[in-house]
C-alpha cells in the first residue's frame, strides 16, 4: 500500500523546549532541514582529511545488505577509505572523540532536561547503495546526513504485531523485506500505516524510540551521524505518575492469561509502550533549558573502547549524579547507588526485590549489616563459558517473563523491550526454556 504521508519538514531549527514538547513527548518524527551544512565536519571531512587526521582509528564494519550474521572484520579508517568505493562493506561505529570537535550539537537537544550523559554516537560512511533491515532502536535518535542522501520508511510501534516482531530471528529486527513484502507469508503487513522521509545533505531526522525504520542510502559517497539519548522528562513523568496515582501491579486472572495468545510477546510490549506515550503526552511538562551552544566534545558519550574513555570527560550528568535533581527517587524505585526499578515496589514478587536483577534494597528496606562469610573463589575454567554478568542478566529476564505473564505492571513494557532487543531467536528461545526462579503458583 502507498504511504500515509511524509514526515513533517521544518525549514529551520527550533529550540529544545519546542522540540521536546511538540515532537519528543509525542513521539512524532520530524525533519529539520540543513542542520549539518554549518558544521565544520561538512566542510572538512574529505577522504584525504580523514585519512590524514583519523586514519589510525580502528572501527567496525558491516555489509551493504546489513547482514547481522556475517559481519566483516574491523579495519582502520585509512584502510577502509582505500577500498570502500568497490568493497561490499560500510563503516559503522562510534564517532572517534577527536572528530566530535568538528560537530556542533544541534540546538534542539542543548538542554540538560532533555538529554544528559546518555548520549551514544554512531558514524556511518559508505559509497551508497546500502540499506538497513526494518528494525527499532530503544533510545531516542537524531540522524543527520553530512554528505549524501537517504530515504527512510517509518512505522509506529503500534503496528509491531503487523510487522511480525515476534517472528524475528533477532529481537527488534523485523523478518519482512520493507521494499518487497511477501504478503502470502506476511499478510498482516497490509494493515500497516507508514510514513516516508527523504533526507538531503545536511538534513536531520528525529526518529522516536521504538519506531520501526528502514534506511536506504542513495548511490554515491555517504556520511551520516546518529546521536541516541534517553530523555530525563520521561523519568520525571514516570516518577510523577507513580507518586500521584500510586501505580501498582495487578495479578491477572487465569481467564485473562488463557485468553491472551501473546504471552512473552515483544510486539505487545512495544504496542503497549507506544499507547502509554500517547496517553500521557498532554500531561508532560514543558522543559526549562538553561544550557545552550555546546559541542559534542563537551558531552559524555558511552563507549566500549577502553582506550577512548580518558577522552570522554564531558560536562553532562546523569539523573543519579546530582542530589539536587528534582526527582521523586522513591517513586522511581531508586535503591542502593541510584539503581532504578520500574516495576511495582510494593509487590514483593516484582523483580525489584530479586537480588539477581541487581536492583538492591528498595525504599524502606535496610541493608543487612551482618558480616558476610568469605566465599571461595569460583572456578572460572578455561574462560569459554558465559560470564557471571550474562548468567545474572538472563536469569533476571527469565524471571521477568514469568512475572509479566502473571501481573500487569508498567515495568514490563518499560524494561522488557530494553532487555530483549537484539537478542537472537535462539537466545530468546533459550531464555524462555530456562528454569525460572519465579515462585510456583499456589
Amino acid at each position: 500500500r502507498p504511504p500515509d504521508g511524509e514526515v513533517e519538514v521544518l525549514p529551520y531549527m527550533i529550540g529544545p523546549e519546542d522540540f521536546y514538547q511538540h515532537y519528543v513527548a509525542r513521539h512524532k518524527p520530524v525533519i529539520i532541514k540543513g542542520v549539518a551544512k554549518s558544521w565544520n565536519a561538512s566542510k572538512l571531512w574529505t577522504d584525504e582529511y580523514i585519512t590524514k587526521n583519523y586514519g589510525h582509528f580502528r572501527l567496525n564494519m558491516e555489509t551493504r545488505d546489513d547482514d547481522k550474521f556475517n559481519l566483516p572484520a574491523a579495519k582502520t579508517v585509512g584502510d577502509f577509505l582505500k577500498v570502500y568505493k568497490t568493497a561490499n562493506l560500510y563503516l559503522v561505529d562510534e564517532l572517534p572523540p577527536p572528530m566530535r570537535k568538528e560537530v556542533t550539537m544541534p540546538l534542539c537537544v542543548r538542554c540538560d532536561e532533555i538529554a544528559s550523559r546518555f548520549f551514544v554516537s554512531y558514524f556511518w560512511m559508505s559509497n551508497g547503495g546500502t540499506s538497513s533491515q526494518l528494525h527499532i532502536d530503544t533510545d531516542e535518535n537524531i540522524l543527520t546526513v553530512i554528505h549524501g542522501r537517504k530515504d527512510i520508511i517509518l512505522i509506529s510501534p503500534l503496528y509491531s504485531g503487523d510487522v511480525y516482531a515476534d517472528q524475528a530471528r533477532i529481537v527488534g529486527v523485523s523478518p519482512i523485506n520493507a521494499t518487497s513484502v511477501d504478503l502470502r507469508h506476511f499478510p498482516r503487513v497490509a494493515n500497516v500505516r507508514y510514513l516516508t522521509a527523504h533526507l538531503d545533505e545536511g538534513d536531520m531526522l528525529y526518529l522516536p524510540q521504538m519506531w520501526w525504520h528502514y534506511v536506504y542510502s542513495s548511490p554515491g559517497r555517504q556520511q551520516a551521524l546518529a546521536m541516541w539519548w534517553k530523555s530525563i522528562p520521561f523519568q520525571k513523568t514516570f516518577a510523577k505518575e507513580r507518586g500521584e496515582q500510586g501505580l501498582s501491579s495487578r495479578l491477572k486472572t487465569p481467564e485473562e492469561r488463557a485468553q491472551d495468545p501473546r504471552n512473552s510477546s515483544f510486539a505487545r510490549w512495544l504496542e503497549q509502550y507506544s499507547q502509554w506515550v500517547l496517553d500521557i503526552e498532554d500531561g508532560i511538562e514543558r522543559p526549562t533549558c538553561s544550557n545552550q551552544v555546546k559541542l559534542m566534545s563537551e558531552y559524555s558519550f558511552e563507549t566500549d573502547k577502553p582506550d577512548w574513555r580518558k577522552d570522554l570527560t564531558g560536562s553532562g550528568r546523569s539523573i543519579t549524579d546530582d542530589p539536587d535533581e528534582d526527582l521523586d527517587k522513591e517513586a522511581l524505585g531508586m535503591a542502593g547507588e541510584g539503581t532504578r526499578c520500574y516495576f511495582d515496589i510494593h509487590n514483593e514478587k516484582s523483580p525489584c526485590f530479586q537480588k539477581f536483577c541487581g536492583f538492591g534494597p528498595m525504599p524502606g528496606e535496610e541493608e543487612e549489616e551482618e558480616e558476610e562469610e568469605e566465599e571461595e573463589p569460583e572456578d572460572e575454567g578455561d574462560g569459554s563459558g558465559p560470564s557471571s554478568d550474562f548468567v545474572q542478566e538472563v536469569t533476571c529476564v527469565r524471571y521477568m517473563l514469568d512475572y509479566c505473564d502473571r501481573y500487569e505492571d508498567r515495568g514490563c513494557v518499560i524494561e522488557l523491550p530494553q532487555m530483549l532487543n537484539k537478542k537472537s531467536e535462539d537466545e530468546f528461545l533459550t531464555i524462555k526454556k530456562m528454569p525460572s526462579k519465579f515462585p510456583k503458583d499456589d
